[in-house]
């Protein structure tokens, strides 16, 4: 089973100057739980709402997105995965990078994320 055949979670892509609090807009609007950190087009970090949470809710708090991107969980998830990318390669390579989720490249349909959750339910239905 290959990558392109499973569902992904949509996805902002954004700047590593972007302000967190603007990251976190970008993903309502397009009403996506991720937002993929890019420096140019280097990925830095994948992102979720939990992970700018903390950053959202204290006022005087200003962080980009990509200091955010960089930390913990987020710059775990930092792997670009290709959708021709086999299912059961991609499940090791999460479980050895210790990261929930990766980047998907948009080939001839919108990019996204591949949960680890999602890599392993759909795994288990195609046995």
């Amino acid at each position: 089973m290959k990558v392109r055949e499973c569902f992904l979670q949509a996805v902002a892509i954004v700047g590593v100057e972007e302000d967190a609090r603007e990251t976190w807009a970008a993903m309502n609007r397009i009403n996506a739980p991720w937002a993929a950190v890019f420096d140019n087009k280097r990925l830095i970090g994948v992102v979720n709402k939990q992970d700018l949470d903390a950053f959202v809710r204290v006022p005087e708090v200003f962080q980009k997105v990509g200091e955010v991107a960089q930390t913990g969980m987020p710059a775990r998830r930092g792997i670009l995965l290709s959708p021709n990318a086999d299912l059961n390669e991609v499940v090791f390579q999460l479980e050895m990078a210790g990261a929930d989720a990766a980047f998907v490249e948009g080939v001839e349909r919108p990019s996204g994320v591949m949960e680890m959750d999602a890599a392993n339910r759909a795994l288990s239905c195609s046995s």
